[in-house]
């Protein structure tokens, strides 16, 4: 039988989990307060270049020999499944262009994704960046990883550059979704791109780091805020169980405390009884 001591303990340490999932969602709010009033003005800025890929008509190689995957993730959890999504939906995809034979590596950017996909495709992962929605997310930051991703596509050659990110549509969804990294020969296969006597392929190349550093910082905005929406999200739900789960020990210690005091009184009149039929 469980000891009203033992349902004390537990009423405690229940309440200590309450207090910290009540001050993470918090926190988590106040995160996405702010991220999101940042995303509206950096989505903006994101889409234009992305618009432009639109208007000139480029396509995606429809048998591409060799693809680089991206993932854009976060290193910390307790924001349900938003990181083992992007992991799901990559695999299913390794699992299509294995059917292809087709030669695929992977960059993980957030360590989260790392561990799960480091299972079974350990051998795919090419480099992973971390440190990723510990500290706010800048310009220069992806700029850093921008430029590291573009000399892997200049090394390796790769046809077909996929980005696997985390679409924020409100405060309660967000969707898996997947974005085109072009290269500068993808534009000049398109027949809509014109060039001008003053364009030069170097003017071409800076145009193409700067959109990919601004394709990238607004994917990781969308990111971030679908992670701090889903962590206020998952804190909720928690301190929300914890309240119940507290409700139900409470109960528990008053119908234990109710028998104890039952089965006290109990020996005590039974011990009366006897005293008085020996007198």
């Amino acid at each position: 039988m469980t000891t009203l001591k033992v349902i004390k303990n537990r009423i405690r340490s229940v309440g200590n989990t309450k207090k910290i999932s009540q001050t993470m969602r918090m926190v988590s709010a106040a995160k996405y307060a702010k991220t999101e009033r940042e995303l509206k003005s950096v989505r903006s800025f994101g889409k234009a270049a992305v618009q432009f890929y639109d208007l000139i008509e480029l396509n995606p190689p429809i048998d591409p020999e060799s693809q680089l995957v991206i993932t854009l993730t976060g290193d910390r959890g307790l924001c349900g499944s938003i990181h083992s999504g992007i992991a799901k939906a990559v695999i299913t995809d390794f699992q299509r262009l294995s059917k292809l034979s087709m030669k695929t590596k992977l960059i993980c950017i957030g360590d989260k994704t790392r561990v799960i996909l480091s299972r079974d495709h350990s051998d795919k992962i090419l480099w992973v960046a971390t440190e990723i929605g510990k500290k706010p997310m800048t310009f220069i930051d992806a700029a850093s990883i921008s430029q590291k991703i573009l000399k892997t596509q200049a090394d390796n050659k790769f046809h077909q550059t996929l980005i696997y990110y985390n679409k924020f549509i409100n405060a309660s969804s967000y969707s898996v979704s997947a974005i085109n990294l072009y290269e500068s020969g993808a534009l000049y296969e398109s027949s809509r791109f014109l060039f001008y006597d003053d364009i030069t392929a170097e003017t071409i190349r800076c145009w193409l780091e700067f959109t990919t550093v601004a394709i990238i910082y607004w994917l990781l905005k969308e990111g971030i805020t679908s992670e701090y929406a889903a962590r206020m999200n998952a804190m909720e739900s928690a301190t929300r169980n914890a309240s119940e789960m507290i409700k139900g020990l409470i109960l528990s210690y008053n119908r234990t405390r109710q028998a104890t005091i039952t089965r006290e009184l109990i020996e005590i009149i039974s011990g009366a009884s006897a005293v008085e039929r020996k007198d």
